[in-house]
């Protein structure tokens, strides 16, 4: 397993694309009303990338996870055949809360929440181990997404992505 940190590929402007940058998807997060978040395709990165209203800075400010686009395809099936499946149709037991692969030398992994952007709402943390947090300069990058969000369209809208760049 790789534990050499990468460089980060640099925070995307959302009103200044670049030539390379192209906006996949724009998510919805009901308890971030504020917020714009999107899914940006960045050279062989997908990047999720968002808009947000700093309270400590008192302003808006950017931030993003980065994630090997080949690793889209194991994101999904993981979510799809690991977490949200029973553990008697081959999905993980009450005991896996966690799961973690290498591409590219980045290791990528997917945690169970049980609070997941608000209390009480279940949900997954997506990480990237070999990236600092543009905001806390440390590791993991990281995306949490509720369950919910994923059933109601989101995880279909990643397939898409998927099979677009697979």
């Amino acid at each position: 397993m790789s534990n050499v940190i990468q460089q980060p590929l640099g925070l995307i402007d959302h009103n200044n694309l670049k030539s390379d940058e192209e906006v996949l998807l724009k998510i919805y997060y009901e308890m971030f009303f504020d917020e714009t978040t999107l899914l940006i395709k960045k050279d062989n990165y997908l990047v999720v990338s968002t808009d947000f209203y700093s309270k400590m800075d008192k302003k808006r400010r950017y931030t993003q996870s980065e994630y090997p686009l080949i690793s889209l395809p194991w994101i999904i099936d993981r979510i799809e055949n690991g977490f949200f499946k029973k553990p008697d149709e081959g999905g993980f037991s009450a005991f896996e809360r966690s799961t973690s692969a290498e591409f590219d030398g980045e290791i990528i992994g997917i945690n169970a929440m049980i609070h997941c952007c608000a209390e009480n709402l279940p949900g997954l943390n997506i990480w990237n181990g070999n990236r600092k947090d543009y905001l806390a300069n440390m590791t993991p990058h990281e995306w949490d997404i509720p369950n919910t969000m994923l059933k109601n369209g989101l995880l279909d809208e990643l397939k898409k992505i998927a099979a677009k760049y697979s």
